[in-house]
């Protein structure tokens, strides 16, 4: 037995009706406006008054009352519907509300029950209007500030109030036009106020697309490396670019949405090779060149040093006067190196005494990888020799010991040796056995504890740890370790002679008052004062 069956929409689905949009008052607007400008209205006036919200246009109007409740039966001309696709939904966000709509001589008032069916009758008026006029409620009115930001590209003229919403073009008019899929873009280093309404992160570089007065942020990006750049497309009448339905806040994945995507990759790397200079990685650059468009190489990026810190900075390292990238050292992780090679290379640099040329370490990323300024020599190997051990703690989980000489040397790819005397240098301890720890040392000298801030020591024993305490608090505990790690080295009492000017001075304000302090061994005290007056303290009596 044959059956035929067809195509309905179900009255349960007009009951939903208000749910078919963002249900939110900015998908509301952009309906209502996105209807007058394909009605070819050139200004919208909207009127906030007595509770009620009235939008008119100055379009062409309806001929047909009965396409307004015809879901998805939008009555677009030909042009129009190829261009844009409308679902023909746009009325319906304004259900369940009650909305009176007169254009020319009629005139009709849909309620509540108007939207899921019933009868709604269509009436007569004296007075003829010329475009359309729809009046409504909303949950708030539809002032300037909420209105203007879907007005500015829209296309239109849009009134609030009898205030002129601001005009201007998504693109600037030295945009690319690209006739697959149809647009026009522009890659600039500043947006207006007004495009930047649109980006909801500004994490990422941004890609907006104007689809003809509602602008979707495009999750995309054309190039790998970090770039202060957004780029706008501007959606032109001919163009098979869509947008996911109902809410229209997505682009569809279609044929066009590749072309649109292959079209942002040619515009972004045009841009470049318009300002003639550039920092694409290497691999972006190659890129180009795929796609036919020649650019210079990239401007050097690179970093002296090779330790950097998130929170406390290492050592830092002074750039020799006019230095020229040529002159550094590049340094790779590899087998020939030991934990300690990295920092013992900066260490080098930025506490090293040199006669001739200086050692520089750099920084390259590894995406600039491949340009010819990136082919550095390399540091080949990393030695540490220590002579006279003086005193060795735990600190901070690690060893701090102090020598009387520390020496670090470095040899290069292109047959230099650098060797130099240093405060500071890291050994790391070979392994025991497979089930410990390598230890990790942090070796100073006694010149260390005046030219080295406590930061830079603590750099190397790990630093800030973001899951105790605050970074000044840290930083106290440490800096109260590491006095007495000195003290120690300077004589067994050192570090009560070192406890006890501090309270002196800082916490009991004593610093150029006294001039002899004397302890009893019954915990009495004599301080003979500057000012010639003497003060005995004993130790208070206890009550009986």
């Amino acid at each position: 037995m044959s059956q035929t069956i067809f195509a309905k929409v179900s009255k349960k689905l007009l009951s939903k009706a208000c749910r078919l949009f963002t249900g939110s008052l900015d998908g509301r607007i952009i309906e209502i406006l996105q209807n007058a400008r394909r009605a070819g209205a050139t200004e919208v006036r909207i009127t906030n008054r007595d509770g009620f919200i009235t939008v008119q246009d100055n379009g062409c109007g309806i001929d047909d009352f009965q396409q307004l409740l015809g879901l998805g039966d939008s009555g677009w001309d030909e042009r129009l519907e190829a261009g844009e696709d409308p679902a023909g939904v746009g009325l319906f966000s304004l259900a369940p509300s009650e909305v009176q709509i007169t254009s020319a001589n009629k005139k009709a008032v849909i309620d509540k029950d108007g939207w899921t069916g019933r009868a709604v009758e269509v009436t007569r008026v004296n007075e003829y209007v010329a475009g359309t006029i729809v009046r409504f409620k909303d949950e708030k009115p539809w002032d300037m500030e909420t209105v203007e930001k879907h007005a500015v590209f829209a296309g239109i003229r849009v009134i609030v109030d009898g205030k002129y919403c601001h005009q201007m073009p998504f693109c600037p008019d030295g945009a690319g036009y690209y006739q697959e899929p149809g647009c026009r873009i522009e890659v600039t280093t500043e947006i207006s106020k007004y495009h930047r309404l649109w980006v909801s992160n500004w994490y990422k570089n941004p890609v907006l697309v104007n689809f003809h007065g509602q602008v979707v942020q495009f999750d995309y990006w054309p190039g790998k490396s970090s770039q202060n750049l957004k780029i706008l497309v501007d959606i032109a009448d001919q163009t098979n670019i869509r947008l996911m339905l109902p809410a229209r806040t997505q682009l569809v994945q279609n044929q066009a949405f590749v072309q649109l995507k292959a079209a942002i990759e040619l515009a972004y790397y045009r841009y470049f090779q318009s300002r003639k200079t550039h920092c694409l990685y290497y691999s972006e650059y190659l890129r180009a060149k795929e796609l036919g468009i020649e650019l210079p190489e990239a401007e050097p990026k690179y970093g002296i040093g090779l330790l950097y810190g998130d929170y406390n900075e290492p050592v830092a390292i002074e750039a020799p006067r006019n230095f020229e990238l040529s002159d550094g050292y590049l340094f790779f992780d590899s087998e020939f190196y030991t934990e300690a090679a990295r920092p013992n290379a900066h260490l080098l640099a930025a506490l090293g005494d040199f006669k001739d040329r200086p050692f520089v370490p750099v920084t390259i990323e590894d995406g600039y990888m491949g340009y010819s300024w990136s082919q550095l020599p390399k540091v080949l190997k990393v030695e540490v020799t220590k002579e006279g051990q003086k005193l060795r703690r735990c600190i901070e989980c690690d060893e701090l010991a102090c020598f009387d000489k520390l020496q670090i040397t470095v040899f290069t790819s292109d047959g230099k040796v650098y060797s130099s005397d240093v405060g500071m240098a890291i050994t790391i301890s070979p392994l025991k056995d497979k089930y410990c720890w390598p230890e990790k040392t942090v070796c100073l000298t006694k010149e260390s504890a005046k030219r080295l801030s406590a930061e830079e020591i603590w750099f190397h024993l790990g630093g800030y740890n973001d899951g105790g305490d605050s970074y000044e608090t840290q930083l106290y505990y440490f800096e109260k370790e590491l006095r007495q790690f000195w003290a120690e080295l300077a004589g067994p009492y050192e570090g009560l002679r070192n406890e006890i000017f501090t309270l002196l001075t800082r916490e009991y304000n004593l610093y150029g008052k006294w001039d002899r302090i004397t302890v009893f061994a019954d915990q009495s005290m004599d301080i003979l004062l500057q000012n010639g007056t003497r003060q005995t303290i004993r130790p208070p009596v206890e009550s009986a």
